[in-house]
C-alpha cells in the first residue's frame, strides 16, 4: 500500500468513490456470498453463509449483554480466476472493518489495518494466479486493545464488515485507488466569493513499481451539468509526484445549506495518446464556514447557527450492519425535525451518509474516536495520527463537512499528555486542510479546550446532577472567563421511555429503571429556552437524535439501551421532545402536536400543552371551544384548567393549517 503522504492544501469539496463507466476501470462489490465464522480455524466453530454489510454483535451487543463477544472472526470468500487478465491491476476496497483487519490471499498475509471506522486500500495483484481462484480471507478482531483508538466508549464497539468490500481493477498506470484509500483526486478552493472561485486540483498517480511514464496526459474539467465552465490539460511524465492545476469558476454558484446544496461535477481523466484509461468524476461543492467568540456561526457570511442533532451508527436489528436505505431513512427524519447539522459521534461514519447530508445541505460534524480516555503509548499516539490522517483524506470532499473533530471527552491525566496529543493532531489537521477548522467536544475544565479553532461542551444540567435552568449561567460564566474562545453544546439530553409514563413532574435517577418521557419534554424546553436566547454559540446539538446501544447500561426500559434519543431505536416513535424541536426548526411543514398523549391523566382538569410553528392555536373539548393560546417564544401552547368529563375526553387543538386531537379516558 502506498502511503506517501502529501501535505495537501485547502479542501472543502464532496467526493465518493463512483462506479465507473470507463471500461479500463472496474468497480466490482463483493458483498455476497461470505463465509463466516468466530475465531482462527473453522473445525471449532459452527460457518454460516453472510452478506455485507455484517456484524456477528448483532444480537448479543443489543440487548444489554456487558460480555458481548470481543475477539477474531474469520470472513472469506473466492475469487474469480479471470481477475488478473491482460496486465491489469487488481486492489481490494474494505469500506471499514472493526478493529483490527489482516488480509490473506491463497494463505499469505497481504497487508492489516488498525481503526475501524475508516476504509483501507491495498493492492493484491501479485497475490493472484491467472485463471484460477483464490481465496480471500479478513480476519477481523475488536478485542479490546490499548494500541486503536477508541480504547473505550459508551457506545458498542461492534465487529465485523459493517460496509462492504469491493475490488478495484486498472490499467498498470492509474489514479491512485490506494492514497489512504481516497479517490486520489482533489479540488481544494483558495478562494471562494460570489464574484470567482479559483481552485487547486491536485491528482496522485500509481504506476506500480515504475516511476517514470510517457505520453500520459490529464485532463482537469469542472462541469455544471452538461456546461463545461473550466478545464486544463497537463502533459504527465512522472508518476511519483501529484499532479497539480489550477482552475477558477466566474460568478459561482455556493453550496448554500438546505436553501441551495448546489454541487458542480469535477471531473479528472488519465489519457495516453488520447485514450481515456481512467478516470473520476466528483461532485464539487463551494461554500465558506467560520465561527467568532461572540457572533456565532457564518455559512457564505451569514449567520447560520447550527441546530441539529448527534447520531451513533446504530438501527435496531441490524446494529453497526447499517443498510442505504437505514441511512435514507435516518436523514429523512433528521430533515423532518429541521436540522441544519449532526455530529457523526464519536467516529467517521458511512460516506453514503454524509453524501445525503450534502445533497441535503446539512453540515456535518466528523470526528476520530478519540474518546474518553488517553493512555501513555507511543503505539496509540501513531494510531490517532494515522486514523485522522485518512479520515480527513476520505472525507474532505464533502461540502456538508466544516470542521474535523479531534476528541470527545479526554482525561486530563496521564502526565498531561492529552494536551500535547491534541497540539500535535490540530497541527496534522491543518497541515492537511488549511481551510477548515479544528474542534473538539469537551466535559471539563482543561488547557485543551482552547488548542483548537471552535470547542463544544457536552453538559446534562438536569439529568446528571443539577436543574435544566443552571444550564446558561454555566454558559455565560465560561464565556465571561474565556471570551476568545468560539464555544458550542455538543451534547445536553435527558433519557425518556415511550413506555413509562408519570402524571406529575418528578426528576428521574438518571441510573434508575423509571425514564418517564415528560421530564425528556421538560428538560428539552427548559434547556433550549437558554440555548436559543445565546447569540454566541456557535452550536446546540441534542444527544441524541436516536436511541442506540451500550452494553455497559442497566437504565430506562430496556437494559443495554441509552434512551435519551428523540426517536426510538427502531425508528417507529417520534418522542414528544422530537415534535418540539420541530417547531423550532422546521419552518416549513406547518403543524400542531399535543403532547403528553401517552401520559395518564386524572381528577376534574389538566393541563394541555401543544407544540406548534403554525401560529395561534384553539382548544376544543369535547367540540366546545375552549379558548386560545399564542405560542411563546420557543413554540409552546399551554391550556390550563382544562376540565375532564367522568365519560371521556375529547382535546383537539386547530391552528391555521394544522390539527391534533388527545383522547383522555
Amino acid at each position: 500500500m502506498n502511503l506517501r503522504l502529501t501535505l495537501l492544501s485547502g479542501i472543502s469539496m464532496f467526493c465518493s468513490l463512483l462506479p465507473f463507466n470507463v471500461e479500463s476501470h472496474k468497480v466490482i462489490p463483493i458483498n455476497d456470498r461470505w463465509r463466516f465464522h468466530y475465531g482462527f480455524q473453522a473445525p471449532n466453530y459452527e460457518i454460516t453463509d453472510v452478506t455485507l454489510p455484517h456484524t456477528w454483535n448483532r444480537k448479543d451487543a443489543m440487548f444489554g449483554d456487558k460480555d458481548y463477544f470481543r475477539g477474531l472472526c474469520n470472513y472469506s470468500r473466492m475469487l474469480p480466476g479471470n481477475l488478473k487478465d491482460s496486465g491489469k491491476r487488481v486492489f481490494l476496497k474494505v469500506n471499514a472493518a472493526q478493529t483490527v483487519a489482516d488480509v490473506f490471499i491463497d494463505n499469505h498475509f497481504v497487508t492489516q489495518h488498525r481503526g475501524g471506522y475508516t476504509a483501507f486500500v491495498t493492492e493484491i495483484t501479485d497475490y493472484l494466479t491467472p485463471g484460477q481462484e483464490s481465496k480471500l480471507e479478513i480476519r477481523v478482531s475488536n478485542a479490546p486493545t490499548m494500541d486503536v483508538a477508541p480504547i473505550c466508549g459508551d457506545f458498542n464497539i461492534y465487529g465485523g464488515l459493517p460496509r462492504g468490500v469491493e475490488l478495484i481493477v486498472t490499467e498498470p498506470v492509474c489514479i491512485a485507488p490506494d492514497y489512504y484509500a481516497s479517490p486520489g483526486v482533489f479540488f481544494h478552493p483558495k478562494e471562494v466569493s460570489d464574484e470567482r472561485a479559483t481552485l487547486e486540483v491536485e491528482t496522485i498517480l500509481s504506476a506500480g513499481d515504475s516511476e517514470i511514464i510517457d505520453g500520459y496526459e490529464l485532463e482537469t474539467s469542472i462541469w455544471d451539468g452538461k456546461r463545461l465552465v473550466s478545464s486544463k490539460r497537463t502533459p504527465v511524465n512522472d508518476a511519483a509526484y501529484p499532479v497539480t492545476v489550477d482552475l477558477s469558476i466566474d460568478k459561482p454558484i455556493l453550496w448554500d445549506g438546505s436553501a441551495n446544496p448546489f454541487m458542480y461535477k469535477g471531473r479528472v481523466e488519465l489519457k495516453k495518446n488520447g485514450e481515456t484509461i481512467d478516470s473520476r468524476e466528483v461532485p464539487v461543492g463551494l461554500r465558506n464556514f467560520s465561527a467568532t467568540a461572540d457572533g456565532g456561526f457564518f455559512l457564505n457570511g451569514r449567520a447560520h447557527r447550527l441546530n441539529g442533532v448527534n447520531r451513533h451508527e446504530d438501527v435496531a436489528e441490524r446494529a453497526s450492519a447499517v443498510t442505504l436505505s437505514d441511512h435514507r431513512q435516518d436523514v429523512e427524519i433528521i430533515k423532518e425535525m429541521g436540522c441544519n447539522a449532526v455530529r457523526m459521534s464519536h467516529y467517521p461514519q458511512s460516506e453514503y451518509f454524509l453524501n445525503l447530508l450534502d445533497s441535503a445541505g446539512i453540515a456535518g460534524w466528523v470526528e476520530i474516536p478519540f474518546v474518553n480516555v488517553y493512555v501513555n503509548n507511543p503505539a496509540y499516539d501513531e494510531n490517532l495520527k494515522e486514523q485522522l490522517k485518512e479520515m480527513i483524506l476520505q472525507y474532505q470532499h464533502h461540502p456538508s463537512v466544516f470542521a474535523w473533530g479531534l476528541f470527545n471527552e479526554i482525561n486530563s491525566g496521564w502526565l498531561d499528555r492529552p494536551s500535547k496529543m491534541v497540539v500535535t493532531l490540530d497541527s496534522i489537521a491543518h497541515s492537511l486542510d488549511p481551510s477548515r477548522m479544528t474542534m473538539g467536544a469537551s466535559n471539563q475544565n482543561d488547557d485543551f479546550n482552547g488548542f483548537t479553532d471552535i470547542i463544544a461542551f457536552n453538559k446534562y444540567f438536569g439529568w446528571y446532577g443539577g436543574d435544566p435552568s443552571e444550564l446558561g449561567g454555566w454558559l455565560d460564566r465560561e464565556h465571561a472567563a474565556h471570551p476568545e474562545r468560539k464555544i458550542g453544546m455538543s451534547e445536553y439530553g435527558a433519557g425518556g421511555s415511550v413506555l413509562q409514563q408519570n402524571e406529575e413532574l418528578v426528576k428521574p435517577e438518571p441510573g434508575g429503571h423509571w425514564h418517564p418521557e415528560n421530564w425528556q419534554t421538560h428538560y428539552h424546553i427548559d434547556s433550549y429556552r437558554q440555548l436559543a436566547e445565546r447569540d454566541y454559540l456557535w452550536c446546540n446539538l441534542i444527544w441524541n437524535m436516536f436511541d442506540f446501544c451500550a452494553a455497559s447500561r442497566n437504565e430506562g426500559d430496556t437494559p443495554g439501551r441509552n434512551d435519551k434519543g428523540l426517536v426510538t431505536y427502531d425508528r417507529k416513535t417520534k418522542k414528544d421532545a422530537f415534535y418540539f424541536y420541530k417547531a423550532n426548526w422546521n419552518k416549513d411543514d406547518k403543524f400542531v402536536h399535543i403532547a403528553g398523549k401517552r401520559q395518564p391523566r386524572s381528577g376534574d382538569t389538566t393541563t394541555v400543552m401543544a407544540f406548534s410553528n403554525d401560529g395561534v392555536g384553539e382548544l376544543f373539548v369535547n367540540g366546545k371551544k375552549f379558548g386560545k393560546a399564542t405560542p411563546d417564544k420557543v413554540n409552546v401552547l399551554l391550556w390550563e384548567n382544562v376540565p375532564l368529563a367522568s365519560e371521556g375526553t375529547v382535546v383537539e387543538v386547530r391552528t391555521k393549517n394544522s390539527s391534533d386531537v388527545l383522547t383522555i379516558p
